[in-house]
């Protein structure tokens, strides 16, 4: 990341007027007239009291002494209106704003933004009266960017335009995105125009007048081939200033001018509309991130505390022989346990050599497996409202016997697994059945408040003609012409009848996952390509209508009780005419938020989408497309045909995006199919050099305790003072905090 430094602005402050509003009729009784009189230019309750002025709007400038506002207060009784400021109260409800001496604000100099005033006055032997204003801090900022150091000034606003031809264009962000104020970070990408030598990028609202000056430093893709753009990356305190600003707020318009000259200045041909949510994403973000071997591939779950400044942290536990390959996990809500699927490092999709264990998050540490090849049989997981008790499936099908193979239906194919969460022993009942023999269900998500648990059940695997592959390995993985049913949960370990409800006629529905107040589904949804006939056919090494990394998922979303939507905006495409990226695993974010009024959560998802410039996985690579690159035996595009290969060049990177949803939209869409979702945004803690997928969420971070009650410093722990001191297996990073190197 390149750091940016502040270039003070010259622009002049600007103060609020304190003069008090002025009484037409000091001496007003109230008799008569409903207990008003007049005041100002309009009446007034008597008993209450007025806050003059009742509107403020202050300018903040980058680098300048921060405004101030003076306020007075009055009471209104039957013989006057005497100024009580000295024996008021003032209270700020955005403290982060600004601070009160006595009855003056003064603005604080990280960022703008809006907050509401409130006084207080308690008038001898009355009741507590209160009243409050409204005070606007508008930013204006100039900066310049470390390539631009000893740039002349860029060309006012009213500068000529240059010749024709010298427009950029804005490539990142999306336009109409929505980001969450503690996003922290973002990079603005664009493409110069002709015989442009230097750039401002601008963001502008009716509070909001920020700038950053800079010259283009070539970007380069993860290939380290050139982009022909550039690329201008905000520090967090930059952040802050625009975003902290603009909380619930207008739209921020961002453009970029070019200059050629010096003295002509041309506007992009496009700007980028980004809105800022009221509240902070709290929570874990937990994610597999796979990587090459010599051998193939592998990989570890990292995660990230949302907001915060730290570094993402290696969560899995350390590899235990050969078991090198962990991918496929699910976390409790409360942050406590994971189930964890390993694999060796020919990194192949097949299950014969797969187990899935139970870890203790805080610990890292396996519950149940300490060598290869042991635990649970792999599949799919997921945990009840605590972590407490968890279902499994059969991902083996009829050939895995869970408990032993001697009792009743152990190892059916159309059974869940129950187990203790805390111990990974089986849970009583140990399983139930759902469905009928063959149907294979898989994928369940338990829903927050425990009532349902939705779960997919693909088609009949024998349609002809049928993949040796698929029966070879008997696995749940691949899923085909998937429906979602739904079992209500009724208490002790025992599931209801289920009903269907997203229906399969030849396309693909899998994935779901349940918002937590239980009213909306999210899912995968994959439409039929071929026949019914032809439905599980692979030709070339393709199957067209594989749940497994297919590149023609999109998120859909299913409200109770209405019909299944497609998130056009979140899914970088519309339905009419979309674009194949992948859009993969949608899980919701941990806690429903407000934004204008309205009912707001977040899904996080992996995609093959471009991040503008930097992740570009849909330009040729050696002359040849690019390709998903998934285990080998996978009926993917994937050109290699035996175990232990590293990637070929042309793969496509997943990369983990976020996009927001209207609750209170989504729950419309029954008679009124508005898209509830907004523009994905890329998420600025990830590697971009690696293969990214499955991310899912946790209320809380459970941490790991020093292993020797204190004495060594802990992972994002601040370092700076005893740089050799950081608990095993960390070291002290550059950030000043420890982490994993």
């Amino acid at each position: 990341m390149r750091w940016l430094k502040i270039f003070v602005a010259t622009a002049a402050l600007s103060f609020a007027a304190t003069v008090p509003a002025c009484s037409c009729d000091n001496a007003g009784t109230g008799v008569g007239d409903g207990g008003m009189k007049p005041f100002g230019d309009g009446s007034v309750l008597v008993g209450s009291i007025t806050i003059d002025p009742t509107d403020v709007t202050l300018d903040l400038v980058q680098g300048m002494a921060p405004p101030m506002a003076g306020f007075k207060v009055f009471y209104h009784d039957t013989k006057g209106d005497p100024e009580v400021t000295a024996d008021s109260v003032f209270t700020l409800t955005d403290l982060t704003l600004g601070v009160m001496n006595a009855n003056v604000f003064t603005a604080g100099t990280a960022h703008g933004g809006t907050t509401t005033l409130l006084a207080q006055y308690t008038p001898m032997g009355g009741a507590p009266q209160t009243a409050q204003a409204t005070i606007h801090v508008k930013v204006h900022g100039t900066f310049s960017d470390p390539s631009c150091t000893g740039c002349a000034p860029f060309p006012p606003d009213t500068a000529p335009a240059c010749a024709a031809g010298s427009e950029p264009t804005v490539i990142y962000p999306t336009d109409g995105v929505l980001v969450p104020p503690n996003l922290n970070e973002l990079e603005v990408q664009f493409t110069q125009g002709t015989g442009d030598t230097v750039w401002e990028i601008d963001f502008k609202n009716g509070a909001t007048d920020v700038r950053i000056e800079t010259k283009c430093v070539p970007t380069l893709d993860t290939r380290m081939q050139m982009s022909g753009g550039c690329q201008v990356d905000l520090t967090p305190a930059m952040w802050d200033f625009i975003a902290g600003s603009n909380k619930g707020g207008d739209p921020i318009t961002i453009t970029v001018r070019a200059t050629t000259d010096g003295t002509c200045a041309s506007a992009s041909k496009n700007a980028s509309n980004m809105s800022i949510t009221e509240q902070d994403i709290v929570g874990g973000l937990y994610y597999w991130k796979s990587k090459v071997t010599t051998s193939g591939t592998g990989g570890d779950i990292w995660r990230k505390s949302f907001g915060d400044k730290l570094p993402e942290e290696l969560i899995s536990p350390t590899a235990i022989n050969n078991f090198t390959c962990l991918g496929c996990h699910f976390l409790s809500r409360d942050g406590k346990r994971m189930t964890l699927s390993g694999d060796d490092a020919d990194s192949d999709d097949e299950y014969n050599d797969v187990s899935m264990g139970d870890v203790d998050v805080g610990l890292k540490k396996f519950i149940n497996m300490v060598g290869y090849n042991q635990g649970h049989a792999p599949g799919f997981q997921s945990f009840n409202h605590d972590h407490t008790l968890f279902v499994s499936s059969n991902g083996n099908g009829s050939n895995n016997a869970e408990f032993g193979g001697g009792g009743a239906n152990s190892g059916s194919s159309n059974a869940f697994f129950e187990w203790n969460g805390d111990t990974a022993a089986a849970a009583v009942p140990p399983f139930f059945l759902v469905g009928k023999a063959g149907d294979r269900p898989t994928m369940p998500d338990w829903s927050a408040d425990d009532k349902n648990l939705a779960y997919v059940v693909g088609s009949n695997p024998a349609v002809p003609p049928a993949p040796a592959w698929f029966n070879s390995h008997k696995d749940d993985t691949h899923i085909f012409g998937g429906s979602i049913w739904n079992a209500p949960y009724n208490g002790a370990g025992l599931f209801g009848t289920p009903v269907q409800i997203v229906a399969s006629n030849g396309d693909n529905n899998y994935y779901p996952s349940y918002s937590p107040d239980g009213n909306f589904l999210i899912y995968n949804h994959v439409p039929l390509q071929g026949t019914v006939a032809t439905l599980s056919a692979c030709a070339g090494g393709l199957c067209p209508n594989d749940s497994f990394s297919n590149p023609k998922a999109r998120v859909f979303i299913l409200p109770t009780g209405g019909m299944p939507l497609d998130l056009e905006a979140a899914n970088g495409s519309p339905a009419a005419a979309p674009v194949d990226v992948s859009n993969s695993w949608p899980r919701w974010s941990p806690f429903i938020q407000t934004y204008k009024g309205s009912k707001l959560l977040w899904i996080a998802f992996s995609s093959t989408r471009d991040y503008g410039l930097r992740v570009r996985n849909h330009v040729k690579v050696g002359g040849m497309d690019q390709i998903q690159c998934y285990p080998s035996d996978t009926p993917q595009t994937y050109p290699v045909t035996s175990h232990g290969q590293p990637f070929p060049d042309n793969c496509q990177q997943p990369q983990l995006w976020m996009a927001a949803i209207n609750l209170t939209t989504a729950g419309e869409v029954q008679g009124n199919p508005t898209d509830p979702s907004a523009p994905g945004f890329w998420l600025p803690f990830q590697d971009i050099t690696t293969h990214n997928h499955s991310a899912q969420w946790t209320q809380t971070v459970v941490t790991q305790p020093p292993p020797d009650g204190g004495a060594c410093v802990a992972g994002g722990a601040d370092c700076t003072g005893n740089p050799n001191g950081c608990c095993d297996q960390l070291a002290c990073l550059s950030t000043g905090v420890c982490g994993i190197l």
